[in-house]
């Protein structure tokens, strides 16, 4: 295996390390909740639960996805391009409404925008549509 073969795109690792954090940031997300569902700050201790199993299942997908993207894996593009725009949509609703916050939109919209940018990156596609062995 040649050198340059073996080695991965800058752009192709960043994505892949900020789709990571995305995914650490989730599960952290999730773990607060399951602290909020132990310490009895739950109103409904049925819906919390659910939450944080699907907050957790989030978390855990979005960092196989990473990992699959620093493999170099085709279908990992298509899972990180999902989730930046879940993320975006979560964002555009975070400037508006009763708790509205700008600086959560903005805390979404700026990786979001970046890892977007490196997805459509030629160097990004072309590490993701080589011919791997599982």
């Amino acid at each position: 295996m040649s050198k340059q073969k073996a080695e991965k795109p800058v752009s192709l690792r960043l994505v892949a390390a900020l789709v990571g954090l995305e995914g650490l940031f989730v599960l952290g997300l999730a773990g607060s909740m399951l602290v909020g569902l132990l310490t009895g700050e739950a109103r409904s201790v049925v819906t919390l639960i659910a939450l944080v199993v699907l907050v957790a299942a989030a978390g855990a997908w979005v960092i196989s996805v990473a990992l699959a993207l620093s493999k170099g894996k085709r279908w990992a593009r298509s899972g990180a391009l999902f989730w930046q725009l879940v993320q975006l949509a979560v964002a555009t609703g975070s400037f508006t409404g009763q708790f509205g916050n700008a600086a959560i939109g903005w805390a979404l919209i700026l990786p979001s925008a970046l890892v977007l940018v490196l997805l459509f990156q030629k160097s990004t596609i072309a590490a993701t549509m080589e011919k791997t062995e599982d």
